[in-house]
């Protein structure tokens, strides 16, 4: 650990578990504050008391898709702790339907968190940050969004849109000293992809057939490019939309 991030408050949303609490607990260690953000606040607070020993963590309670919460929990975080230099937005859901039987509800679900959601969490960090100059945000987007996954047109939707969202904030802001990337997963072995394989509801092999490296993801992993994106080592990138996916996107067949 080199302490890069040292002094620096950053909020997790969907930090309660997988991805978003590898990436939170990657930036204690790194010497950041964090706050947990997250739709279960039960769970956020059991999450932060886990990983106590590392650094100030806190939990707080939000819900992507209220935009005036949203608002109002940036406001709070970056009151309490006296600025904001970096948001993940991690928060998301899945809906998995045939396209023909996908509904309304389930769509807009989808399209609320993943999407709107994080535009929401970008807007309210950014208000702070362009006020400061200087801040990191980091969307978690997927290869779903540049792949068509059947049965799941919401989520790839979704993914496509973060990445053109993290485009045009990147561009905007980058003036005013704002950096906003996104990281594109492929297929990490987080809890809920566990369960999913357990039960049948996802072939493992055949996803392994697809990945040049033959494995899944580890959050970790995501968690150290989230690192990069967050710390003074990309002080260049900006408006970009990374693939850690062990070859997934590059392999033709």
């Amino acid at each position: 650990m080199t302490g890069e991030l040292a002094g620096r408050v950053a909020v997790v949303t969907g930090g309660a578990r997988g991805i978003g609490l590898a990436i939170a607990k990657a930036f204690l260690r790194e010497g950041a504050s964090v706050v947990l953000a997250d739709f279960r606040l039960d769970v956020a607070e059991q999450s932060a008391d886990g990983l106590s020993t590392l650094g100030r963590v806190e939990a707080r309670e939000l819900d992507v898709r209220n935009w005036a919460g949203v608002r109002a929990v940036f406001d709070s975080i970056a009151a309490d702790f006296g600025r904001l230099d970096i948001d993940v937005n991690s928060a998301g859901i899945q809906s998995a339907a045939p396209s023909l039987e996908m509904t309304e509800e389930a769509w807009r679900a989808v399209i609320d968190t993943n999407l709107s959601g994080v535009f929401a969490c970008a807007q309210a960090a950014g208000v702070h940050m362009t006020a400061q100059s200087s801040g990191s945000i980091v969307n978690i987007a997927s290869v779903a969004g540049v792949r068509g996954l059947p049965g799941r047109v919401p989520y790839g939707a979704s993914k496509a849109g973060i990445s053109a969202v993290t485009r045009v904030l990147g561009s905007e802001w980058a003036r005013y000293g704002v950096r906003v990337n996104a990281i594109g997963p492929g297929w990490v072995e987080t809890a809920l992809v566990r369960e999913a394989v357990d039960a049948g509801r996802l072939d493992e092999e055949r996803i392994l057939a697809r990945i040049p490296q033959h494995r899944l993801g580890l959050p970790e992993e995501i968690a150290e490019l989230a690192v990069f994106l967050a710390s003074d080592r990309s002080l260049y990138f900006t408006g970009q939309t990374l693939y850690p996916d062990g070859g997934y996107l590059a392999y033709g067949e």
